[in-house]
């Protein structure tokens, strides 16, 4: 069993929602907490992140969103969740932490995944995301072409950690692997008749590199399952792409975060 949260922006919510969030979590105490990113931003994420696991009283896995990074550089919040697992291990960056082993012959892995233009056409899209001004890799970036080339690096440096991260977990003996990533790797996980299952946002809310990595894994594998959690879009959803992999996007709200309904 898990509880899985997801997009709960935390710079945006009144303190009451915050502390009905921990009070959620404290009627569960010691059962695993996964977070799919977006969880606040860089100056405040660690704290969040702290106090997330003081009321949970149980391990804590997450993977950075891009809203995580607002303020800083990757590089910059990279080191400062690195710094909180070494002083309190019970937070746990998924890509670092491997393979956990949740229970026999299940495991999570999981990477933080990049929105990469592979979906849509990246370069004439009217859509952009605030991602362009407040992540420092992005505004560096003169150009479109130059920012879709930083999210490309990024989104594929994933990509080949979350290969890696599949095929220990297959050597480890799991039968079901449980996946996080931030950012949903096929335009199918965007919930239908929605504005953003439209392609001009798939661009912003797809990792191509992601989904090409999880469908290669799933063909290759049969006899595994995986199951995809992501978030991103705010849109709950739930899709097979294959008959052994699963993805669920968690819906949000600014304000109100809250535990995604998880029967895992």
């Amino acid at each position: 069993m898990i509880r899985w949260l997801t997009d709960l922006h935390l710079d945006h919510a009144p303190p009451e929602a915050i502390q009905r969030l921990h009070a959620a979590l404290r009627s569960n105490a010691s059962v695993p907490v996964i977070l799919t990113g977006d969880i606040s931003t860089a100056s405040r994420l660690v704290e969040d992140l702290e106090r997330l696991a003081d009321a949970a009283e149980a391990a804590i896995y997450f993977v950075l969103g891009n809203h995580d990074h607002y303020g800083a550089s990757v590089g910059t919040v990279r080191d400062q969740v690195l710094a909180l697992n070494a002083r309190r291990p019970e937070i746990a960056w998924l890509p670092p932490a491997g393979v956990v082993t949740l229970a026999p012959g299940t495991a999570l892995v999981g990477v933080d995944g990049w929105a990469d233009g592979r979906h849509g056409n990246p370069m004439t899209t009217p859509l952009v995301l605030n991602d362009d001004k407040f992540i420092r890799e992005l505004a560096e970036q003169s150009s479109r072409a130059g920012r879709l080339a930083v999210r490309r690096a990024l989104a594929d440096a994933d990509a080949t950690r979350l290969a890696t991260l599949l095929s220990r977990a297959r050597e480890s003996g799991a039968e079901r692997i449980l996946v996080a990533t931030h950012v949903p790797p096929f335009p199918s996980a965007l919930a239908a008749g929605q504005r953003i299952a439209h392609p001009h946002w798939h661009p912003l809310l797809i990792s191509g590199a992601t989904g090409e990595v999880l469908d290669a894994f799933a063909r290759q594998h049969p006899e595994i399952h995986l199951d995809v959690h992501a978030g991103h879009s705010h849109a709950a959803a739930a899709v097979t792409i294959h008959p052994n992999l699963t993805v669920r996007v968690g819906g949000a709200r600014y304000g109100r975060p809250t535990i995604q309904p998880e029967s895992g």
